[in-house]
């Protein structure tokens, strides 16, 4: 049981990482293509990639030493189609003609290891169905080439790491495995019996398309937030003598990448753009310069402004101050600080409450709008 347990654990250590790096990629292909994320799909997705994260680590861990390997003499490979079928036969209790051996059978090496090449690729090919509607014969060549992959690594010795093969290439694997994932395409009509196909869970991802949501938004903000250190970083090099603390500076970059990009590209800065959405006016799809000016500044330099600038700036007074300019600055600190947190909780009624604005937006008239 600890040759299966081990590679799922380390599935599992690994497995938020590698999801980490994935999120986002996915993340903008279903907003710009759907419009948003199902939850229920998002799940099926990344239950795939967990999958294949396992199956992966259980055919190459547990990892042997370099030593234990350049001293094994057994055989590397074996070519003989059927060799399990003939050693399930042999090795095992099974009698045809007795049904009392049939459960010891089942439980003896000599089934174990031929079913279990089986089953790992039953989700692999009932996957291939279910998400992207493969074909049979795609599904056979895919499972077939998924197989050649984990036996090529088997006897490439984990891909010339070691100085020789530590498992056996063995075709009867690629014959079970490629078997396994045409089982998993078979059963793949009981399994949408459970659950939703995939067109409906699209079909659901675009009924949605017009509404911004939290996270939407938030993948917006993080690319552009990207772009513009990026850029105001690339600027700072070339000024040296402006320093990037300063807060004058800071706003003219905000008037230009914040308020003249959207404001010339339909309300949609380059983030908004990727993820199909756009600053609209509230009553009124024209965005008027004076509301949006107003928007962005207070986002931006409201309420970023103070949480890059204004707070950090107020602490490092802070701890050189003396006398009465304490109690001074921990009032602005305290006002910030507040400032902050209501704007925390402006964020938290975004995220659990459809077509909520921030308190910029209903200031500005404006809100978010997808396409």
């Amino acid at each position: 049981m600890g040759a299966y347990i081990t590679p799922i654990t380390t599935a599992m250590v690994l497995f938020p990482f590698l999801a980490a790096l994935a999120v986002v990629p996915y993340a903008l292909y279903q907003y710009r293509k759907y419009g948003s994320i199902s939850k229920l799909k998002l799940l099926v997705v990344f239950s795939f990639i967990f999958y294949l994260l396992c199956a992966y680590f259980l055919i190459i861990l547990p990892l042997p030493s370099r030593l234990a390997v350049a001293q094994l003499t057994t055989p590397r490979y074996n070519l003989l189609p059927f060799t399990a079928a003939r050693q399930f036969f042999n090795t095992t209790v099974l009698n045809l003609m007795q049904p009392s051996t049939y459960l010891a059978a089942i439980r003896q090496p000599g089934f174990i290891q031929p079913f279990f090449n089986l089953v790992l690729t039953v989700p692999f090919g009932l996957f291939l169905r279910y998400i992207w509607g493969v074909s049979f014969k795609k599904v056979v060549l895919a499972s077939f080439c998924l197989s050649l992959f984990f036996e090529l690594t088997q006897l490439s010795g984990l891909y010339f790491i070691y100085p020789r093969s530590y498992r056996l290439f063995d075709v009867d694997d690629l014959i079970l495995n490629t078997s396994g994932g045409l089982v998993g395409y078979l059963i793949e009509p009981i399994f949408v019996k459970i659950f939703p196909t995939i067109t409906e869970l699209n079909q659901e991802a675009s009924s949605e398309r017009a509404i911004a949501s939290f996270w939407r938004r938030f993948l917006a903000l993080v690319i552009d937030l990207f772009l513009f250190n990026l850029l105001f970083s690339g600027v700072n090099l070339l000024i040296q003598e402006v320093s990037q603390r300063n807060y004058g500076f800071y706003l003219l970059g905000v008037l230009l990448y914040f308020v003249l990009v959207p404001y010339f590209n339909q309300g949609a800065t380059i983030g908004k753009k990727i993820v199909k959405i756009k600053v609209v006016g509230l009553n009124d799809p024209t965005l008027k310069l004076g509301n949006l000016l107003l928007r962005q500044v207070l986002l931006y330099g409201v309420v970023l402004g103070n949480l890059n600038y204004l707070l950090p700036q107020l602490l490092k007074l802070l701890t050189t101050a003396n006398g009465h300019h304490v109690a001074f600055y921990f009032t602005l600190i305290a006002f910030s600080a507040g400032f902050l947190v209501l704007c925390g909780l402006n964020v938290v009624v975004l995220l659990f409450k459809k077509n909520s604005r921030m308190f910029y937006e209903r200031l500005t008239k404006t809100k978010e709008i997808g396409y």
